[in-house]
């Protein structure tokens, strides 16, 4: 007994250390989870350090989570010189890498790798980017203690592309934001709405729904909601302005986190057609939102929406449509099968994985 109170309290005054540099970056679905996992790990384990460079840009959680500056470089170069450098003056404590990168010359790292894209589609990237992906995060999976990922589906990707042991691979999946869960999702009239949320590129798939609204009558009956950067779906799409309102079609910018629960609140679909994904948090946060939600049929939605969602092929209009239509009509989802999939996907579950695997 003694002999596992020592061990119990050596872990609980270990010092871990986070790759913090997600800080330095616009929030998207994998800052988020480096945030939230963040929130949860601080308050589970006290001795958790956060380190980034000084080019921060969500002041508001470095100052929540206590972060402190080292180096004077940023991004990558900051990541692979001065972040070792610094742990490896400190005797090479755990290093936490939340979002997809990791210093290639340190070996004491635990890693969350969010999904493969960048191996599978990297025509989706830029050239560099997708060199320097498929260069480092093979070396540093290879290399670290141990591995986290959001979904089985990732996970079964990664032992197929790297022959990683599957015990070495921990699921540390995502869930509803702090600031969403203060909130509470409240009560609203549901509007005939169908919301999309993301950023607007080719692996998000935002292209086939406009079409799906231009090519058919949807646009009579629902509105089309569409969060992300106005001149990509201008470029990519050949709309304007004038042709999208004929449309019912809308574009939304730059929401604040409650401006982006208040279109969730009146939302009555949820959508994602998206060809590739590790997660899929929207649809997580339409269902809490008390959404239907329509996603592609991709391995990952199953895994994850396949008791809840309704889904459809995702470059054909008229099986969108058909969807949509589905959607629109059906009750909202039963709140003990919600109430399992909050609790099944959270971000406090990841946390405690993380800090298990890394104390231990």
């Amino acid at each position: 007994m003694i002999l596992c109170d020592e061990e119990s309290l050596f872990a609980d005054n270990m010092k871990l250390y986070v790759n913090a540099r997600f800080l330095s970056q616009p929030v998207s679905g994998v800052q988020r989870y480096g945030i939230e996992c963040c929130r949860k790990i601080k308050k589970k384990h006290k001795e958790c350090i956060l380190l980034a460079p000084h080019n921060i840009h969500n002041k508001d959680a470095a100052q929540e989570l206590g972060v402190e500056i080292i180096g004077t470089r940023t991004g990558h170069l900051w990541e692979q010189t001065e972040l070792p450098h610094y742990l490896k003056k400190l005797g090479s404590p755990p290093l936490f890498n939340p979002c997809n990168t990791a210093p290639l010359s340190y070996a004491n790292n635990f890693i969350t790798l969010h999904d493969l894209a960048f191996h599978h589609y990297p025509r989706w990237n830029s050239r560099a980017f997708a060199l320097w992906y498929n260069y480092m995060v093979p070396r540093i999976v290879r290399r670290s203690r141990h591995m986290f990922t959001v979904s089985n589906t990732v996970k079964d990707e990664i032992i197929k592309a790297y022959h990683i042991p599957a015990g070495h691979i921990s699921i540390t999946p995502n869930g509803i934001g702090q600031s969403m869960l203060d909130a509470g999702a409240g009560t609203s009239v549901k509007q005939p709405v169908v919301l999309t949320v993301g950023s607007f590129n080719k692996r998000k798939n935002h292209h086939s729904l406009i079409k799906a609204f231009c090519d058919s009558d949807l646009g009579s009956r629902y509105r089309l909601v569409i969060t992300g950067d106005r001149n990509k779906v201008f470029s990519d799409t050949g709309l304007d302005d004038a042709m999208l309102a004929d449309k019912n079609i809308t574009l939304l910018k730059g929401l604040s986190e409650t401006e982006l629960a208040d279109s969730y609140r009146t939302a009555k679909v949820v959508i994602s057609l998206s060809h590739y994904e590790g997660f899929g948090i929207p649809l997580l946060e339409g269902v809490y939102y008390g959404c239907n939600i329509v996603c592609s049929d991709i391995p990952v939605y199953r895994e994850l929406y396949n008791d809840i969602a309704f889904f459809c092929r995702p470059d054909t209009s008229a099986n969108i449509v058909a969807a949509i239509e589905a959607a629109m009509t059906a009750v909202p989802p039963a709140p003990d099968k919600v109430s399992a999939l909050l609790h099944k996907y959270n971000y406090q579950q990841a946390a405690d994985e993380i800090v298990r695997a890394m104390t231990t």
